[in-house]
């Protein structure tokens, strides 16, 4: 993180083009994305596309993750990102927030 790395990933998503919105999901690690987020976004051409990003930490809330989207992804409609504590990630509470955040989504 503090040398700004780029990990090579592993495997890449197959005919991106097809896809008009993409569901970003990652943990917060020290109030940012981890960096194999950032070599994921700077991997494919976003013009066109709506991410809608989604996070869990543990008192960050979405850190710099939604500015950086958007600066990665100029191209790109970025939706307000949802996030939730981790270590409330199971409680009943949690469960409802995440189907109000799903259902709210008008898939």
């Amino acid at each position: 993180m503090n040398k700004n790395a780029r990990p090579k990933l592993k495997s890449k998503v197959k005919n991106m083009s097809q896809y008009d919105t993409v569901h970003l999901g990652y943990p917060i690690w020290y109030a940012d994305m981890p960096m194999a987020v950032y070599s994921f976004l700077e991997s494919y051409n976003w013009k066109g596309k709506t991410i809608i990003s989604f996070c869990t930490h543990e008192g960050s809330g979405l850190g710099s993750g939604p500015s950086d989207i958007k600066k990665l992804c100029p191209d790109a409609e970025v939706e307000d990102g949802f996030e939730i504590r981790g270590g409330d990630i199971k409680s009943d509470e949690a469960k409802a927030t995440i189907k109000d955040f799903a259902k709210n989504l008008d898939l």
